[in-house]
């Protein structure tokens, strides 16, 4: 990650931290899961991570995956704090798509957006592929 955007990043995460009452949470955090699933995509898209073809906000079933290998079964999911009305449909929407066969691996968009090579190296080993090359910038 570019040292001029970094501190950028980290100044909306503390904002959004500092606002966890405020109506603004909810705009600040989506902006943040945009981010990340746009930094995320930027690695993935066009076989760029390790030639395998990853689709976004793609439906499998009834289900909406941010990102979805299909040949590898992986579905990658990128988002922050979770409530606890909506930790339920995500439990529901994990069993459904591991009982197809998919592994389903859950992100939060802090670790996107900071730790942008330990998420890639994550998803190396989710992918089976600890030998693809390091990533390049993060």
């Amino acid at each position: 990650m570019s040292i001029v955007v970094e501190p950028f990043i980290r100044q909306a995460l503390a904002e959004a931290e500092r606002a966890a009452a405020s109506p603004a949470r909810a705009h600040i955090n989506r902006q943040l899961r945009t981010a990340a699933e746009r930094l995320l995509w930027n690695h993935l898209r066009e076989r760029r991570f390790g030639g395998f073809t990853f689709r976004r906000q793609y439906l499998i079933d009834t289900w909406l995956a941010d990102f979805a290998c299909l040949e590898a079964k992986l579905v990658i999911e990128v988002g922050s704090q979770i409530t606890p009305a909506l930790a339920a449909h995500a439990d529901a929407r994990r069993t459904a798509l591991q009982s197809r066969g998919f592994k389903v691996l859950q992100l939060r968009d802090r670790d996107v957006l900071i730790e942008t090579r330990i998420v890639l190296d994550m998803l190396r080993t989710a992918l089976g592929w600890d030998d693809l090359p390091a990533a390049r910038s993060a």
